[in-house]
This record gives C-alpha cells, sequence and structure tokens, in this order.
C-alpha cells in the first residue's frame, strides 16, 4: 500500500490530523504487521499515532489485523478464560499480577497470560512466573495442556504474535510507546469465552478501551488503570474499574488502603517471597488482589454474578 498517504492522514498533528477509515487502518496495520513499512515511515506513523490518538474506528481496525495474523489461537474447550495482559512490569511496587493469576485459578477461574518476556527497566510478569515455576508455554498445545492441568498458562508473544512483537520492540530504537502498545491489550487469544482484563497506565486511554468493549456484542471484560500499568490495581489509590458483563457496563471503584505489607523493593527476590508467604498462608491475600480476583471472577463466569 501507499503508506505516505497514510502518514499524510495521521500525521498533521492532533488538531489537523485525520482518522483513517476501517479499510485503511486494517490495511496500514497489517502492512506494519508484516515489516513492510519503512523504518522511516514507521517511525513517522509511530509518533503521529501517539500524537493523535486512536480513533474507535481506527483500534477496531487495528484489533481486526492483530487477530488475522495470530499465529495460532488457544483452545480451552469452551471454558470462560481471565486473559491478562502482561507488557508493562514493574520498577516501584512489587508486580502482583502472578498472585493474581493464581487468586483467579483458586476461585475455579482459568487464566492466560500473555506478554513481553524482559524489560530492561522492569521486572516483567514472565520472569516471575519463571521464578516461581508457574507454567509457560509455547505453543497452543502446550497452553491447552497447562489450562487443563494447572488452569493458568503464560504466552510470550513473540511465539503467539511474531510480528506483533517485533513491532513492539521499536520501542527501544524510537523512544516512547505508542498504538501497539494498545492493540495488544486487546488481543484475543483464545477460542473459549474470554474476559479481557485490560490495565492502562494513563487515564485519557481508559474510555478509549471502554469504548470498544461496549461495541464487542455481548463481551466480558475489565478495564481500569492499573498499578503501573500492568493487571493489578495500586494498593492505596482509590481506582474506577469499568466491567461488561454480556456486553452490559457497570462501575465499580476500589477505593485503597490506607497501608500494606508490601516489600520495600521490587525485585525478583523480594517479589517471589513475598507471594510466596501469601500462597503459604504465612500472610493473608491482600486486599486489592482479592478484591479484583471477584470482580474478574465474576465477569469470567456473569451468571454467578458477585456483587461487590
Amino acid at each position: 500500500m501507499n503508506f505516505a498517504s497514510v502518514i499524510k492522514e495521521v500525521g498533521r498533528g492532533a488538531r489537523g490530523a485525520r482518522g483513517l477509515d476501517s479499510g485503511a487502518a486494517r490495511e496500514s496495520f497489517a502492512a506494519l504487521l508484516d515489516g513492510g513499512v519503512s523504518d522511516v515511515q514507521l517511525g513517522a506513523w509511530w509518533l503521529a499515532m501517539r500524537i493523535k490518538g486512536e480513533t474507535p474506528e481506527e483500534l477496531a481496525a487495528f484489533v481486526e489485523a492483530m487477530q488475522a495474523s495470530l499465529a495460532f489461537r488457544i483452545d480451552a474447550g469452551g471454558v470462560p478464560v481471565a486473559v491478562l495482559p502482561c507488557y508493562n512490569g514493574a520498577r516501584q511496587l512489587p508486580n502482583l499480577t502472578p498472585l493474581l493469576a493464581w487468586a483467579l485459578v483458586q476461585r475455579g477461574t482459568r487464566v492466560l497470560l500473555h506478554g513481553v518476556r524482559q524489560d530492561p527497566t522492569r521486572v516483567t510478569t514472565f520472569e516471575l512466573f519463571q521464578a516461581l515455576g508457574f507454567p509457560v508455554a509455547s505453543s497452543a498445545p502446550g497452553a491447552e495442556q497447562a489450562l487443563t492441568s494447572s488452569a493458568c498458562a503464560f504466552v510470550p508473544i513473540d511465539v503467539m504474535h511474531p510480528g506483533l512483537a517485533a513491532l513492539l520492540d521499536h520501542r527501544w530504537r524510537i523512544g516512547v510507546r505508542s498504538t501497539p502498545h494498545t492493540v495488544v491489550k486487546l488481543l484475543q487469544p483464545c477460542a473459549a469465552p474470554q474476559t479481557q482484563v485490560v490495565a492502562l497506565t494513563h487515564g485519557d486511554y481508559i474510555e478509549r478501551m471502554a469504548t470498544f468493549l461496549a461495541a464487542q456484542h455481548g463481551a466480558n471484560g475489565v478495564v481500569f488503570r492499573g498499578c503501573e500499568g500492568e493487571p493489578v490495581l495500586h494498593p492505596k489509590r482509590t481506582v474506577a474499574v469499568r466491567i461488561f458483563r454480556s456486553g452490559e457496563s457497570h462501575m465499580h471503584e476500589w477505593p485503597g488502603v490506607a497501608a500494606h505489607d508490601l516489600p520495600e523493593t521490587c525485585d525478583i527476590a523480594a517479589t517471589v517471597a513475598y507471594i510466596m508467604s501469601v500462597i503459604e498462608g504465612q500472610r493473608p491475600m491482600p486486599p486489592w488482589i482479592d478484591w479484583l480476583a471477584r470482580q474478574v471472577h465474576a465477569t469470567a463466569h456473569e451468571h454467578l454474578a458477585i456483587a461487590g
């Protein structure tokens, strides 16, 4: 395609830029995923989209292109699955995403996590899964077996969608995140009914993602500002949580706690020790993890309709 025409539309600045129609948006993102765009054009598009932001029509088309080029989809046998995208990691508070996954499994919810393996500036969920000995899968059969035997699996994005993983890696060359980091959090890896847990870093993306889920017929999802962008709540902050159950929107709020017992560092050793102390019953489940686990479980099994 003529990618220069795409940049001409989206690169007119925050006020002058125009959104692409569905066809152009889908074709342009497919070209980016295929690696068929020059470095100069990629960089121009990357920064233009970061400034402009995605329209609902563009976001839906980008997701379509992403889904169409998945390396594989995971068959969970028709059992509901909670999907946790893990692309941010932690550099301040310990990353408790693996503990949320464990808490969901204890409630009877299968959990599929996907994300990056490493981040040179943060502790990733993948690294913690490895350190904890939690299931990591590199293929659809491996993920399906882990979901059956352990009710939980982490699949790295580079095996599930190599083209998207390569696109995400351009962050390190360009210096900032952009549209691919938004789109990947809407990835639907399962053939089974899935509840998408969409955690964001910036508040202005909340409505954008909620609008996308609202447009999906009968969608189940949870959208909120995550702790450093990971799919867990910040313990001390009041967080608005928008929940979609069978397409109907509900607003909830995590009120925050006055104090917590988290370790002072967020390195792998300290985080693993804390998580294991909860799993082994040496300390109680953190209330912000328990609260979110109840909400996600109720959404994944929305017929149970757990309130609170």
